[in-house]
């Protein structure tokens, strides 16, 4: 992210504070809720189709050059290939794309008949997972004629189901079928357009043959276990994950704008409220699904960091909601914060908020090194600026 990066300049350490905060300055959007009239980002534009058409034409694929442009949003036509190979689930190498995924699928479908269609019958607990995963799916982005189609939702289930059952220390977790979401329409577009605008059901998607849509299901399957390997502690037993999470959170909002932690502590207004679900759902609920597709991108190109960058950009809507929210109390806060008007935010909107994030990022990053490499005296001096 080089042109992020730009931002930032280190020629003294007397002068490094006062630039970064200068940055922080400028990308603080006071009014983030208001239309804008600035040209959104085209990230399916010939030219950006044309960037990726290079990189995956290589016999073996630079994953970080990908990784790079995938950070401002990956064409539609690419996408579901392109979450494939950041996700590491086929390799970069083209003469063993092939042979990985067969055997993965494999796989999957051997899981199907261990775990889902077994003889014997389910016991109590077994059969209240598969209630609670089946009220979760009907309730799983409802709006749209896509997944309220019976084999899109078999299929969900199916893998949610198996999901639970080969990760035993933390079982289904509702929010798992959140995250799952944006795979779905990403990878049965693959096969079938999706209209992005309106996810109803392709007209041939019927057409399609019942081994093709095993072969989404199991492509969903192990993309979803790769993104959960990132944040596994957000499911597991206490969920301390979300806990560690919270006080990141609070760090940030301490340092860039302490105004808003008080006003929360002011109203007793705990990060439960609100925020658990922004945490969980990787921010997949708060937007249009197309908005989550894209928010995907980029943080699917982050790797390892993702789990990072993803309580930055929650920190960073937070401090969007600032301006919103000080002059209301408690239960009107709540309420706007648990309901947020992003019905008509943009691409614009979400690589704005993703930008503003990362520099945060590199922001506080670049002030916890500074201070690490000062003198207490030093440092207090600074701070008292």
């Amino acid at each position: 992210m080089s042109f992020l990066k730009k931002l930032f300049t280190k020629p003294t350490k007397e002068k490094e504070t006062q630039q970064v905060q200068h940055n922080i300055n400028q990308i603080y959007n006071t009014q983030p809720f208001q239309r804008k009239s600035n040209p959104i980002y085209n990230y399916n534009c010939i030219y950006r189709i044309e960037q990726f058409e290079i990189i995956l034409e290589q016999q073996i694929i630079d994953l970080e050059q990908l990784k790079q442009l995938t950070w401002r949003g990956a064409p539609q036509v690419y996408r579901a290939k392109v979450w494939k190979l950041i996700l590491k689930y086929i390799p970069p190498n083209h003469m063993s794309q092939t042979n990985v995924i067969q055997k993965k699928r494999q796989d999957y479908f051997q899981y199907i008949k261990n775990y889902y269609e077994q003889i014997h019958e389910r016991d109590e607990s077994e059969e209240k997972i598969i209630k609670i995963i089946s009220n979760d799916v009907l309730r799983t982005q409802p709006d749209f004629q896509l997944f309220r189609d019976p084999k899109i939702q078999n299929l969900f289930k199916r893998l949610l189901f198996i999901w639970s059952q080969r990760h035993p220390m933390s079982g289904y977790v509702q929010g798992i079928n959140d995250i799952a979401s944006p795979l779905i329409a990403v990878f049965l577009n693959e096969y079938v357009r999706v209209d992005y605008n309106k996810f109803d059901l392709p007209s041939d998607f019927h057409k399609l043959p019942d081994d093709i849509l095993l072969d989404i299901e199991a492509d969903i399957y192990w993309c979803l276990c790769k993104i959960i390997e990132n944040i596994q502690d957000y499911f597991i037993h206490n969920q301390p994950g979300v806990s560690l999470a919270y006080e990141k959170i609070k760090n940030i909002l301490n340092t860039i704008d302490p105004t808003i932690l008080a006003y929360f502590q002011q109203q007793q207004i705990d990060f439960n409220h609100f925020a658990f679900r922004w945490v969980i759902c990787l921010l997949v609920r708060e937007f249009p699904l197309y908005l989550a597709i894209r928010l995907m991108d980029t943080y699917l190109s982050e790797g390892d960091n993702m789990a990072n960058l993803h309580i930055y950009t929650v920190s960073n809507m937070i401090l969007k909601c600032g301006p919103e929210i000080k002059n209301k109390n408690m239960g009107e806060a709540v309420i706007f914060l648990q309901n947020l008007p992003t019905k008509d935010w943009t691409e614009l909107d979400i690589e704005m908020l993703l930008q503003e994030a990362y520099v945060f990022k590199e922001y506080m990053t670049n002030k916890q090194n500074l201070n690490q490499s000062m003198t207490p005296t030093q440092s207090n001096r600074i701070s008292n600026k």
